[in-house]
C-alpha cells in the first residue's frame, strides 16, 4: 500500500553545487534522498540498516490502520553529477542537469490488495489488485534557498487489472538544518488518469453484483492533496533516528465512491526508525 514513494511519494531538492563540484545530496528532501543522504555522505559507495516501525491504513480509503515493523536496507552510489540509492523493493537514480534543476527516474515493487487484507468485509467481492512494478520519473527546480518545487509522473505495469498512471506536484521546505538535526514540511497535489482511479475507488458492475457497493464509475481528474512532515536526527556519525507524518485528502469524486465512503475520505501514514550507517 506504500507508495513510497509514497506515495508518497513527494518532491525533490535541487543539488546546488559550484562548477565542477560534488552534488549536495543533504540539500534534497528526506523522503527522496533518505535519512542518511540529508547528512552529506562521501562520494563512492555506502550501506546502511535499520529497523522501525509504520502505521498505515489497510488500503487506500479504509478507516482501519495496520501497524508494522520497517525494515530499512540502503546500497547507495554517489558520483559528482548522478547518484543510485536502492532500499530493498525501492531504486531510484538522480542525475544533476543544472545547479538548481535535478531530475529523478524510479523503479518500485507495488503492493497489491487482496479482499482478504481488510480486518472487516470492506473488501469481500472485490477481488484482487495484483502487485505491480511502479515506474516513474520527474524534476525539481530549487526556486529559492530551502524551497523546492517539484514536478512527477509515475505508471504501473505487470499487474491486473490495469492501474494507469498518477502525476504529482509537490513543494518542500526545509525549516531546520542543522549539522545534527534536519525537518521538512511538503505539500502536494496528486492527478490520476481514469484506469487509476477506477482500480483504485471504482465499483464495476460485476463487484457490485458481488459485494455490497452500487456501482460507480470515475474519470480521470484530481485525486488528492496533503501535507508532510519528515525529520532525521543523527546521534552520532553511526546512528540516525528517522520519522515522518503524511497526511492526504481524497478529492470530492475519490471521496464519494461507495468504498471510500465506508471507509475514509482522508488517511494518516506515520513511521519511525533507528538506522545504523556503515
Amino acid at each position: 500500500m506504500k507508495h513510497h514513494a509514497i506515495l508518497l511519494l513527494s518532491a525533490l531538492y535541487a543539488l546546488p553545487v559550484l562548477a565542477n563540484s560534488e552534488p549536495e545530496m543533504m540539500s534534497m528532501p528526506i523522503d527522496i534522498a533518505g535519512p542518511v543522504a540529508v547528512f552529506e555522505p562521501p562520494a563512492g559507495w555506502r550501506y546502511a540498516l535499520g529497523l522501525g516501525i509504520e502505521s498505515e491504513p489497510e488500503y487506500h480509503g479504509s478507516g482501519e490502520t495496520v501497524t508494522e515493523a520497517d525494515p530499512y536496507i540502503e546500497v547507495a552510489y554517489r558520483s559528482q553529477r548522478w547518484a543510485f540509492q536502492s532500499n530493498l523493493m525501492s531504486n531510484a537514480a538522480f542525475y544533476q542537469l543544472q545547479p538548481d534543476l535535478v531530475l529523478r527516474g524510479w523503479l518500485n515493487f507495488e503492493e497489491g490488495r487482496e479482499q482478504n487484507e481488510a480486518s472487516d468485509t470492506s473488501l469481500d467481492g472485490l477481488g484482487d489488485i495484483d502487485e505491480m512494478m511502479e515506474w516513474g520519473a520527474g524534476a525539481a527546480w530549487q526556486i529559492h534557498g530551502s524551497l523546492t518545487l517539484g514536478v512527477f509522473a509515475q505508471t504501473y505495469t505487470g499487474g491486473d487489472p490495469k492501474k494507469g498512471s498518477v502525476g504529482f506536484v509537490t513543494v518542500h521546505y526545509r525549516i531546520v538544518n542543522e549539522p545534527d538535526l534536519k525537518l521538512e514540511l511538503g505539500a502536494d497535489i496528486s492527478f490520476a488518469n481514469g484506469d487509476h482511479m477506477q482500480t483504485e475507488f471504482g465499483i464495476t458492475a460485476a463487484q457490485a453484483r458481488e459485494s455490497i457497493y452500487s456501482s460507480y464509475q470515475l474519470g480521470g481528474g484530481l485525486k488528492s492533496y496533503g501535507i508532510s512532515a519528515n525529520g532525521v536526527y543523527a546521534f552520532n556519525k553511526s546512528w540516525l533516528l528517522s520519522f515522518a507524518v503524511d497526511y492526504e485528502v481524497y478529492a470530492s469524486k475519490v471521496a464519494d465512491s461507495p468504498l471510500v465512503r465506508a471507509g475514509s475520505d482522508n488517511e494518516v501514514e506515520a513511521s519511525l526508525g533507528l538506522i545504523y550507517r556503515f
